[in-house]
């Protein structure tokens, strides 16, 4: 059986028996839990960020180099061209290296020894690159030795420089606690005590323990363990992970049983964090199954959000600009229709409706009025049906060929919506009588990614009235799908794929 069909089959099973409560009803913390979640809750740097910085000090550096170079040389036998062509291929041959050695991974840049040494050998290779090029192209090799000497000593210099740099600016910044990878325990009790000394040995790395978590109310988990109180249950921690921006969450419990792992997966998996488990646990036939370590400690990862470090910078690259570039195109159209609203009933223009964003936050989502103003519903509580009498005649049109969301592409700039995500659910949103999110099972696992603007399961249809369990079911399913299989083609596949998926999908009212 598939990962994802797994994974499915284990929301599925698990909430039959328990009921989700970690979806849009949190609990509130207990006061000291709530205190020491609000000291956390400055979003830390993360170290994506200082790697893509380090990437393009690389790629400036080595250029730089390789132009003072041609100032020194100015009567160097090397062509122009060949010179200018080999600046520009040296520079990204180098980051290219460096990036395949680990050089712009947090571990390297917080390691001076390593990272100096990493910088040489990619410099290195980078310019042995272009010379080889540049011999390939007809190139005497006694025009380029002499200007490659220079460039290389040259480059080597400046990017040892930043290398030194960016160690001490890690340094200070892991001392002031704004770049640090936070972690909780799930258990209790002096089970705990070795791990959680391990990772306090390692603050100096960036690793730092936040808290313990356990159900437990009698002497195998006291509430305090080596001078840490338990900060609360398996419920509390949810909504913990939430304020205070943890990045990984271990399972400590002992020998715990397959069946014991997966209530708990069930109720975490909600949160967009990594899922690991302490060796010797029943490890569920779905999990990575790959190893890490903390000290002498192995944990299974269970679970990695799709989209951390690079891969989420990659991805808002993607959608400002593509979101920019639609502003841009669709504004005559938008034009038209905010004209023709205000000409077809009276209120304002735009219509604002409060939704489930990314970790189950509410945000404002745009929209074009498409309702009588007086019977607009921002809640969503009753949904739009076939024929509904509250919809306008401008409204009717706008939302079946659902342009009436083209104002989410200033949501999409702001940073409250993706261009591609599960689509963002209003947060009283109903079938019938019953909210989205007791009816399918993992529901609030759809708010481990930014929520955008169209989707998996647009495209394949489910848009517009969730009139029935069946439907809303499906639309998660998908939802969890594009979660499991996240990559940048896969959206650009969406993307290109929704202008057909609004002409045949036929339920959008």
């Amino acid at each position: 059986m598939s990962e994802s069909l797994s994974r499915k089959r284990l929301f599925t099973e698990t909430h039959r028996r328990r009921p989700w409560t970690g979806g849009a009803r949190p609990r509130l913390l207990g006061g000291q839990a709530q205190a020491q979640a609000q000291r956390l809750s400055r979003t830390p740097i993360n170290p994506a960020l200082l790697g893509f910085i380090l990437f393009l000090v690389d790629v400036g550096l080595v250029t730089l180099a390789g132009l003072i170079c041609h100032l020194l040389l100015p009567d160097a036998t090397l062509p122009e061209e060949a010179r200018n062509g080999g600046v520009v291929l040296g520079a990204l041959a180098v980051a290219m290296f460096a990036r395949l050695l680990g050089g712009y991974g947090f571990r390297q840049m917080r390691s001076a020894p390593r990272a100096l040494l990493g910088a040489t050998v990619a410099l290195a290779l980078g310019l042995t690159t272009v010379y080889a090029l540049l011999i390939a192209a007809g190139v005497r090799s006694r025009a380029i030795e002499p200007w490659l000497v220079l460039w290389f000593a040259t480059a080597l210099g400046l990017i040892l420089a930043a290398r030194v740099a960016m160690h001490l600016r890690i340094m200070d910044l892991v001392r002031t606690g704004r770049l640090e990878h936070r972690i909780v325990l799930v258990g209790g009790g002096e089970d705990i005590v070795p791990l959680l000394t391990e990772i306090n040995k390692e603050r100096r790395r960036g690793r730092r323990f936040c808290g313990f978590f356990d159900e437990r109310m009698d002497a195998r988990s006291p509430s305090v363990v080596a001078g840490h109180h338990k900060t609360g249950d398996v419920d509390d921690l949810v909504e913990f992970a939430r304020l205070a921006k943890i990045h990984t969450v271990i399972i400590t419990i002992p020998n715990a049983s397959q069946q014991r792992i997966r209530e708990l997966l069930a109720r975490l998996f909600v949160l967009p964090v990594d899922i690991r488990v302490l060796e010797g646990a029943e490890i569920p036939e779905f999990s990575r199954q790959r190893r890490s370590q903390i000290g002498p400690f192995r944990l299974i990862e269970i679970y990695k959000p799709p989209l951390g470090g690079f891969a989420a910078f990659r991805k808002r690259v993607f959608d400002v600009v593509f979101a920019s570039f639609a502003i841009v195109v669709f504004a005559p159209v938008m034009a038209v229709i905010a004209l023709a609203i205000k000409l077809d009933s009276r209120g304002p223009v735009l219509f604002r409706q409060m939704r489930h964003g990314y970790n189950n936050k509410p945000i404002a989502v745009l929209k074009f009025r498409s309702m009588y103003v007086e019977q607009c519903d921002p809640t969503a509580v009753k949904a739009v049906r076939r024929g509904d009498a509250r919809v306008t005649r401008v409204g009717r049109f706008i939302r079946r060929a659902s342009i009436d969301e083209l104002p989410q592409f200033f949501n999409v700039l702001m940073g409250s919506l993706s261009l591609v995500g599960p689509r963002p659910h209003a947060t009283s949103a109903r079938t019938g009588d019953i909210v989205y999110d007791q009816i399918a099972d993992a529901y609030s696992a759809r708010h481990k990614v930014k929520p955008g603007i169209t989707g998996w399961a647009q495209i394949n249809g489910w848009r517009g009235e969730m009139n029935s369990s069946e439907k809303i079911i499906k639309r998660v399913e998908h939802d969890l799908y594009y979660i499991e299989h996240w990559s940048l083609w896969l959206d650009l596949k969406i993307m290109l794929m929704t202008p057909w998926s609004l002409v045949t999908t036929k339920n959008a009212y």
